[in-house]
């Protein structure tokens, strides 16, 4: 079961025998290192691949690298460099940070700058099918063209006419949003039957998608403040540009996590940059804390709560002791039955079933399969790599 932010309730994750699951979600603008509410939602996915993958699932994990953005330029000049060398800098560290917090189930990596012209042909097709329209040298959605627009966020347009975006006297609604802009962000202007500019925000992940999942996809993902305006654009997109619906089978968001009672996020100036946690805390410890929160769930961040979960998975891996004391003296190569491992998990899957619960898992395996009294050490000390495997937090590693 997986919580659908379209239906707003938990659904069945159906996945068809044979088929690859094709997951994308939101990656980072590539100008500044990426702080603990980036690594909770990329720590959250790799987390449903790694156990989608355990069940046998074929998974295509796709992250998108934005690196045309007005940011990137404004960083450049800040740094007193090319907007070209911020984007190497923090596209690189962005790697080695998910690295860094073991983040491996990711299949590819796209970096948006390599679809333009895949966006420009999306434009020329939207405004050919009457869904966008050009003023004054910007290409915008009509979205009174798109009947469905606000169900993603469960609002109706007259509630979203509250929230209006991009305010300018040139559009036909207010909540109509750019595709093409006649900007000129150094090393990212492109020529286009519109003139020489850039894309839009949104269009650049709907050119990413549709390239490499095709006219649907089965999971999208995001924080959940990505859900309007962002996802809510590239659902209008989308369908309009293929005339099929669904889009995305499964809109999947995590919470945020918050400094001092304000959301983290660069522009506030509230962040605990990633790579400096990484300086004095482990993956395992990082993911433990992460992970003990629910992944819909806000997260309110302090260096004590980081500190009491680091001792917390310090505890368990020390009572996990005599389970790696089992693994380094025996001697047979005949293991427990994978139907016997199976049943001793079967608590560990139902919390994991039921919309990815990290915290209910978490706790079963420190109580009961940790904690517990069972004689069996073979087939408990495979359920732990299993569940450790699974979580990306390793209950077997030395203390």
């Amino acid at each position: 079961m997986l919580f659908n932010t379209m239906s707003q309730r938990k659904e069945p994750l159906r996945v068809v025998p044979g088929e690859t699951l094709r997951m994308f979600v939101c990656g980072p603008t590539v100008q500044s290192f990426i702080h603990v509410g980036h690594a909770r939602t990329y720590v959250f996915y790799d987390v449903l691949a790694r156990y989608l993958q355990h069940l046998g699932v074929r998974m295509n994990f796709m992250i998108n690298i934005t690196d045309v953005d007005d940011r990137i330029t404004e960083a450049a000049k800040r740094e007193g460099v090319k907007p070209s060398d911020v984007v190497e800098k923090y596209a690189k560290a962005f790697h080695e940070d998910l690295k860094g917090l073991d983040v491996n189930s990711v299949t590819s990596f796209e970096r948006v700058s390599g679809y333009v012209q895949v966006m420009i042909d999306q434009v020329s097709i939207l405004i050919e099918n009457g869904y966008a329209y050009l003023a004054d040298g910007v290409v915008y959605f009509d979205t009174s063209k798109y009947p469905y627009y606000g169900k993603l966020s469960h609002q109706s347009k007259s509630e979203l006419s509250l929230r209006p975006l991009e305010l300018t006297p040139n559009k036909k609604n207010l909540l109509d949003f750019a595709l093409w802009r006649p900007v000129i962000l150094e090393e990212g202007k492109w020529d286009s039957p519109w003139g020489r500019g850039s894309p839009g925000w949104h269009i650049e992940d709907t050119a990413v998608t549709l390239t490499n999942f095709g006219q649907q996809y089965d999971i999208h993902g995001g924080a959940y403040e990505l859900i309007y305006p962002h996802h809510e654009a590239e659902l209008a997109q989308g369908e309009s540009l293929t005339g099929i619906r669904p889009l995305v089978r499964y809109w999947v968001h995590t919470g945020l996590v918050n400094l001092s009672g304000r959301k983290m996020s660069k522009s506030a100036g509230n962040t605990q940059i990633v790579r400096e946690l990484l300086r004095e805390f482990s993956a395992d410890e990082l993911r433990y804390y992460l992970l003990s929160w629910h992944y819909r769930d806000d997260v309110e961040f302090s260096l004590p709560r980081l500190k009491s979960a680091s001792k917390s998975y310090s505890r368990a891996v020390a009572k996990a002791g005599r389970l790696k004391a089992f693994a380094a003296k025996t001697t047979s190569r005949l293991g427990p039955s994978p139907d016997a491992v199976r049943r001793r998990l079967s608590p560990f899957y139902s919390a994991m079933g039921d919309d990815v619960d990290t915290p209910k898992a978490i706790e079963w395996v420190e109580d009961e399969l940790i904690g517990g009294n069972s004689s069996d050490e073979a087939r408990d000390y495979s359920a732990l790599r299993i569940a450790s495997d699974v979580l990306g937090v390793d209950f077997l590693a030395k203390p």
